[in-house]
């Protein structure tokens, strides 16, 4: 078992030498899976994306594509949430995950309140929020119309946002450093901004 994964770990670079349009599935897939209720909970998504996209710098991707890709997984993300909220509605209160951590739900449902349809774009850019705010925004009742107005230009400007200075940050950064230099930089960078967050929000708490 350890022999095939490490062989298959081993030919990825490869795969992706020869295949780099694999990148752009994998973009949307990753996008979506970070919006998705709950499971972009526990995605190191931002540290994913970095790294995917320094390969597409590299790999030379047309970047209006890259932020396409990384759009739609966006919108679809926040898209599922939201539906999968209003199909819940109050019962989401129920989910096994959300009795165990009782404070996910009211901190997503005082954000949507305090800032309503606006809560949808602003949530994109909180990272413990991102997952959440749909979903509770369909339990609410947000109406249909009104939630994809603003889930389609926000998916847009989240991707332009996270995806787009990193991909030109790569395009320059790599002519003057091999690529696993410039992601182990970006992942070192990336550990110690988490860590600062994290120490940050357990000064805030009480």
């Amino acid at each position: 078992m350890e022999s095939a994964l490490s062989g298959f770990f081993a030919d990825v670079p490869g795969i992706i030498e020869q295949h780099g349009w694999l990148l752009l599935p994998a973009v949307f897939v990753l996008a979506l899976a970070e919006s998705l209720l709950v499971v972009g909970l526990f995605i190191p998504g931002v540290a994913l994306l970095v790294g995917l996209t320094i390969l597409a710098a590299e790999q030379g991707l047309p970047v209006v594509w890259w932020w396409l890709a990384g759009a739609a997984g966006a919108l679809c993300g926040d898209g599922l949430s939201f539906h999968i909220g209003r199909w819940y509605g109050p019962r989401l209160a129920h989910w096994n995950i959300f009795r165990r951590h009782p404070d996910w739900l009211p901190s997503a449902e005082h954000f949507f309140a305090r800032y309503g349809v606006w809560s949808i774009a602003l949530g994109r850019f909180i990272g413990p929020l991102r997952p959440l705010v749909p979903g509770v925004a369909g339990a609410c009742g947000m109406p249909v119309r009104r939630f994809w107005w603003v889930n389609s230009w926000s998916s847009a400007a989240w991707a332009a946002f996270y995806l787009l200075p990193v991909y030109w940050f790569g395009q320059a950064a790599l002519t003057v450093l091999q690529p696993w230099q410039l992601l182990l930089g970006l992942g070192l960078a990336t550990l110690v901004a988490l860590l600062i967050s994290r120490v940050l929000q357990r000064r805030k708490g009480p």
